[in-house]
């Protein structure tokens, strides 16, 4: 009877062992692991614009995908947060600037971050729609630097950074997809080494510079996300196609803003039938390089930014993932529907970091 029950137990902890397993070996890998090994960039290609004045939450509100509600001081329904990601569009619902906002500690002041090269058109689109209200709105990349740490295979930086920054820093998750890992605002002085020391004190931590092949365009790309002008050019594409649902850049529940009606029609039709999608090369693409193509020769997309073996391409969706293979230039790709896309379609195997 001993015996029995002593089978009985090993079997019980045999079944329960086959079904966490696939559990246990995400964590293993990804918290006991990865979590030591750390990314810190500086983001050279970003810039922040700060917005101040008694006015701001209600003149963003009218000018942005999402609600400013989730960034406002106070008790709302909604939960607050520190850093929320967004777009500016034009009349036609065309995305003109991504951006994340961050709320600052000082009252009715806040920071967009945006690509460098476009950041003096989005001061003059602000202005433009300011009209009379009493808004500040200064570049400030003289005061302050954006940096991203992250982790190379994606697992979320774990520590409190609001007690290892300081108050002259903001440091918040990213706002889009956790797996691209901590947002930090710190002023211009901070070097990469303070930054380095500043992460590493939170325990048995390495930190490490960029490479060539493992950096955060590098990580962004394996996820699928565009980023900046280089991925989602001014007036040629829509915020659902560029995946602004699906990272929390839109709500659907606020008031009108500009561009919204194209959006929301778009949204409640339930059609998005291009997306940017994540790309595997065989071969790295060559900078002229633009259009994919099935094997039978049909084209289903073009390239939106490329590096090194990964890119990004705004492509039909269904097309995409019904194809085994897919070319650019005559040479095979790969598609891979994101993990952190809904579940409606077929979903292909996880991306995996550098």
């Amino acid at each position: 009877m001993n015996i029995l029950k002593g089978l009985t137990k090993i079997k019980s902890s045999f079944a329960r062992f086959i079904e966490t397993t696939n559990n246990f070996m995400w964590v293993q890998r990804n918290e006991k692991f990865a979590d030591k090994r750390l990314v810190v960039e500086q983001l050279t290609d970003r810039v922040l614009v700060r917005v101040k004045g008694e006015e701001v939450v209600p003149f963003l509100q009218g000018l942005i995908t999402n609600d400013m509600t989730h960034l406002q001081s106070g008790s709302t329904p909604l939960p607050k947060t520190s850093a929320m990601y967004t777009m500016f569009l034009n009349k036609a619902g065309r995305v003109l600037y991504d951006s994340i906002i961050y709320r600052t500690p000082e009252p009715n002041t806040y920071l967009i971050e945006c690509d460098k090269f476009i950041s003096n058109e989005l001061r003059r689109h602000l202005r433009l729609y300011r009209v009379r209200r009493n808004i500040q709105i200064d570049a400030v990349d003289g005061e302050y630097r954006p940096w991203i740490v992250f982790n190379p295979v994606g697992s979320v930086v774990r520590m409190d950074t609001s007690v290892q920054v300081g108050q002259e820093v903001i440091s918040t998750p990213d706002p889009r997809i956790r797996d691209l890992g901590t947002r930090v605002i710190t002023k211009t002085d901070k070097t990469w080494k303070d930054l380095a020391n500043m992460f590493s004190k939170s325990g048995d931590i390495t930190v490490a510079k960029p490479t060539n092949d493992c950096n955060y365009r590098m990580h962004r790309y394996r996820y699928g996300v565009g980023e900046g002008v280089q991925d989602l050019p001014p007036g040629k594409s829509f915020p659902l196609e560029a995946n602004c649902d699906y990272m929390h850049g839109v709500s659907f529940h606020k008031g009108c803003y500009l561009g919204q009606e194209l959006t929301a029609r778009v949204h409640h039709t339930g059609v998005v039938r291009k997306r940017i999608m994540p790309l595997r090369l065989s071969v790295p693409a060559s900078p002229k390089s633009i259009n994919i193509s099935t094997e039978a020769g049909t084209n289903i997309g073009v390239i939106r930014g490329a590096n090194l073996d990964r890119a990004l391409g705004l492509l039909r969706v269904e097309q995409a993932l019904g194809s085994t293979k897919l070319f650019v230039d005559g040479n095979i790709c790969y598609v891979e529907k994101p993990y952190w896309w809904p579940n409606e379609l077929p979903k292909k195997a996880r991306v995996e970091g550098c």
